[in-house]
């Protein structure tokens, strides 16, 4: 019988996603039985091939609502992924992912990682882990942070302004700012918030008090 890890990657970036499929690939204990760029592949992959690990970068469109879902399925969610803001961990770990690992790590520790996480045991990049025990302050870890605390001066600033209904065109005139940093502050914005639109990113602004 093939007792070997079974993992499944989930990328958007096919060239990062290759690298994962190749660490794993030189690895003998380990098996890869599937490989796909969205939310909708993550869903259709544990189905179909049955992982004991599911490697998916929270970044992707509805990353957060799959990982609640396959999390009780019988594979191990892993994130692996370039987004290290408190509110985005917490986040994954409630809706109960097994692994926190940030893009950039060694192939040697991610291998190491994922026997761990195979293993019953949850894993959170060091420096992450350290950083959420600082932001609890003895409170629950998945427990979401302030905005004030996620976003910066100037993604709050702009957001601010979106909940007024000005365009990029009104907000970069009233920050002084290029219309191309306006639009780079509302991408890290929705990055950090993990919503994809501006109707998403105002009702968790609101919800926070801060429209």
């Amino acid at each position: 019988m093939d007792r070997r890890i079974r993992l499944v990657v989930i990328d958007p970036y096919p060239i990062f996603r290759q690298g994962v499929v190749q660490a794993i690939a030189r690895s003998e204990d380990m098996v890869l039985v599937g490989e796909g760029a969205t939310a909708a592949d993550a869903r259709r992959l544990a189905r179909e091939s049955a992982p004991d690990i599911l490697i998916m970068d929270i970044s992707i469109e509805d990353g957060i609502d799959a990982t609640r879902e396959l999390s009780p399925s019988g594979c191990k969610v892993v994130i692996l992924t370039a987004l290290e803001d408190v509110l985005t961990i917490s986040r994954a770990l409630s809706a109960g992912a097994n692994g926190y690992i940030l893009k950039g790590v060694s192939s040697v520790e991610l291998l190491a990682a994922l026997r761990g996480i195979c293993a019953g045991k949850p894993y959170v990049t060091l420096d992450l882990a350290s950083r959420l025990l600082i932001e609890a302050k003895g409170n629950a870890l998945v427990q979401d942070p302030g905005l004030s605390e996620v976003l910066s001066t100037r993604e709050t600033q702009v957001l601010r302004h979106i909940s007024k209904g000005r365009t990029n065109k009104e907000i970069a005139a009233e920050l002084g700012l290029k219309m191309g940093t306006v639009k780079y502050y509302i991408t890290q914005a929705f990055k950090k918030l993990n919503v994809d639109n501006r109707l998403q990113a105002l009702q968790v602004f609101k919800k926070h008090g801060c429209d």
